[in-house]
Order: C-alpha cells, then sequence, then structure tokens
C-alpha cells in the first residue's frame, strides 16, 4: 500500500511520539515520605512532639560526608602533590560557589559542583585533572557554609535558616523552636529537584515518637539548598499535581472534589489525568486509605462528586499522553522542532 507523503509524515510523527514516551521522565507530582494521621494533634501529643524534636536533635549528626555543596558555600581545594611555586595551577585555591553552582577553577574552567558531596567533588576533581597532572591527589573542604532553607507554618520561630554542615527536617524543626498548639500532624517539604518541584509529606507523630525515624531518610529527609518546610495549620486539604495552584488550603466550609480543585486553580487542562486519588487516613492504627476517582465521570454526573476532610491529600497524575503531546509532538508538528533531538 502506498502512502501520500503526508501520511507519511504523520506515520513518522506517530513514531517519533512512540519513542518519546519510551524515552520522557513524567514529572511525579508527589513524592510521599509518610501519609497524615489525619485531623488536629491533641495538646498532649504537641508536647510530646516538641519533646521527640528536642530529643532527636541532640543525636549524633549525620556523617560530613553527606551535606551536599550547595550556592555561595566557600570551597579550599587542594592538590597535594604538586609544588607550590607552580604557574599552571595553585596548589590551594579558594572559591566561591556561584549562585547557579557553578566554580571556576584554573586548567579546568567552569563546574557544575551544586548538589555533589566532598568526597565525590574530590574523585571528580582527581578525574579531571588527570589530563594535566600525573597521579593527583585532591582535598575539598568546605570553609565557610552558606546553604539557606526555610520553614513556614505553625512554628514558633519560621523563617530562612543557614545550614552549616549535614541538617535534617528534625533538626530545622528543633532550630525554629517546635511546632505550635495550632499545628496539624504533618510537615511538608517542597524541593526543587533535577526534574522540576517535589513534594513530600511526613507525619509529625511518626517522625517525633518513633527512634528509628532519626536515621530514616525517607522521614527525617536530608535537607538541601533552597528547602522550603511547611508545618499547617489543623484543618487543611492539599492539592498536588497538575493543577495551576497546587498548596494547602483550609477547611473552613465544606468541599467537595470539584470545590476543592477548583480553589487550588482548577486542572491544567494540558496535562492532567482525570484518574485523581485521594489519600485519607482516620485513624493512626490504619492503613492509609487510596481512593481513585475518575473526574471525567464526576464532570459528566454519573460518579460521585466526594466530600472532602481535613488533612485529605488530592493528587492530580500527570497523563503520560498528553505529557508527551504538550511536550514533544506539539512541539514538532507546530514548532519546527528537529525530531532528531527526541530520539535516544
Amino acid at each position: 500500500m502506498a502512502y501520500s507523503s503526508f501520511e507519511k509524515n504523520i506515520l513518522a510523527l506517530l513514531f517519533v511520539g512512540v519513542v518519546a514516551a519510551g524515552c520522557a521522565t513524567v514529572p511525579k507530582p508527589y513524592s510521599p515520605a509518610s501519609l497524615p494521621t489525619g485531623g488536629p494533634a491533641p495538646s498532649t501529643d504537641i508536647a510530646n512532639i516538641n519533646r521527640g524534636l528536642v530529643s532527636a536533635a541532640a543525636q549524633p549528626s549525620s556523617p560530613a560526608a553527606d551535606y551536599r555543596i550547595g550556592p555561595e558555600d566557600m570551597l579550599q581545594i587542594t592538590l597535594y602533590n604538586i609544588p607550590g611555586d607552580t604557574t599552571a595551577t595553585p596548589r590551594t585555591i579558594a572559591v566561591r560557589v556561584s549562585q547557579t553552582g557553578m566554580i571556576n577553577l584554573p586548567l579546568l574552567g567552569e563546574l557544575s559542583v551544586t548538589g555533589s558531596t566532598v568526597s565525590g567533588l574530590e574523585e571528580k576533581l582527581r578525574q579531571l585533572y588527570d589530563k594535566y597532572i600525573y597521579n593527583p591527589q585532591v582535598g575539598v573542604l568546605v570553609s565557610d557554609f552558606r546553604q539557606k532553607v526555610s520553614i513556614i507554618g505553625a512554628v514558633h520561630k519560621p523563617g530562612d535558616f543557614v545550614i552549616s554542615g549535614p541538617k535534617t527536617l528534625i533538626d530545622l524543626l528543633a532550630m525554629a523552636g517546635g511546632v505550635t498548639p495550632a499545628a496539624g500532624t504533618q510537615v511538608h517539604l517542597y524541593r526543587r529537584g533535577p526534574n522540576g518541584h517535589e513534594n513530600y509529606v511526613i507525619d509529625l507523630l511518626v517522625l517525633a515518637s518513633n527512634p528509628g525515624s532519626y536515621n530514616d531518610k525517607n522521614i527525617n529527609q536530608p535537607l538541601q539548598a533552597g528547602d522550603v518546610v511547611n508545618v499547617p495549620q489543623a484543618g487543611m486539604f492539599f492539592v498536588y499535581g497538575a493543577v495551576r495552584t497546587p498548596g494547602s488550603y483550609p477547611v473552613d466550609r465544606r468541599y467537595t472534589l470539584k470545590q476543592a480543585l477548583a480553589k487550588a486553580g482548577g486542572l491544567d487542562v494540558d496535562l492532567a489525568s482525570s484518574e485523581i486519588a485521594i489519600y485519607r487516613r482516620k485513624d493512626p492504627k490504619e492503613e492509609v486509605q487510596s481512593i481513585s476517582v475518575d473526574f471525567d465521570a464526576v464532570l459528566a454526573g454519573s460518579a460521585v462528586d466526594l466530600p472532602i476532610e481535613a488533612d485529605d491529600i488530592i493528587v492530580v497524575p500527570v497523563s503520560t499522553l498528553k505529557y508527551v503531546w504538550n511536550k514533544y509532538l506539539f512541539q514538532i508538528i507546530f514548532g519546527g522542532v528537529n525530531i532528531r533531538s527526541f530520539i535516544p
């Protein structure tokens, strides 16, 4: 069967779309560490949480090797096995990391160091200097810490904090003076990762009452430069994923799912999947309930528009088909994009 030139172009675009779908990393809107227990924390629990935070913060900190280099940190880099008077490169170099996470070194030029550990950067520099220096021995020291993280919400001392060395979520909560009586049972951590914004939800009661959680990096998250931690007040619901304005919202009246999503600016129609999940747990001893909702059916009136409860987490996943269409095929057809750039 012979195809016209137009049909061949369409088939080629569809093929590229399939390849792109296989290569694409679709953003994940929600990365749960542990889900909420639901409802406001009783005053006795708040007191126990704060005692647990103080106790946890007093535990030995993580090894310095876990520290991630970030913008504005000052680094001292030493090449141990070269003469001190060489003209090619100084034996010891002091350099501050730029706001974009770059440093500039003799012989090597600009390098990205954000997110590297000290040992990881030493190994990277050894490999790079090996082109110019026989068996280079490299040492890296963070001589001045400048990374900032922020904490907002129901804590006694909200604001920005400089983290010097490895710090965890528990450390930051303790630095902020603990949580207030108005706090709910959750901590929300917002982070810009390599694939965009990342969201984590951590159960405060688990964090502060379980000694095993102190060393669990999925719960007691190691902090990174630019992290924002939010301790919402009790009586909130949360919307993440493919919506216009994700975040936390007070349950100041009765909300249905449609109303809650409207409060979050509505769905991002270019990306949103119709399969929505609501995470709910009414009792700490019960498993988290995951409620799947076909939002197209809700809009059509053939499915119930569920009521939303305090501490509900609504997740609107990104549709893979919509993501590939908007990120790849639409640009190929209408934007003049070179299709070879999408082939792995």
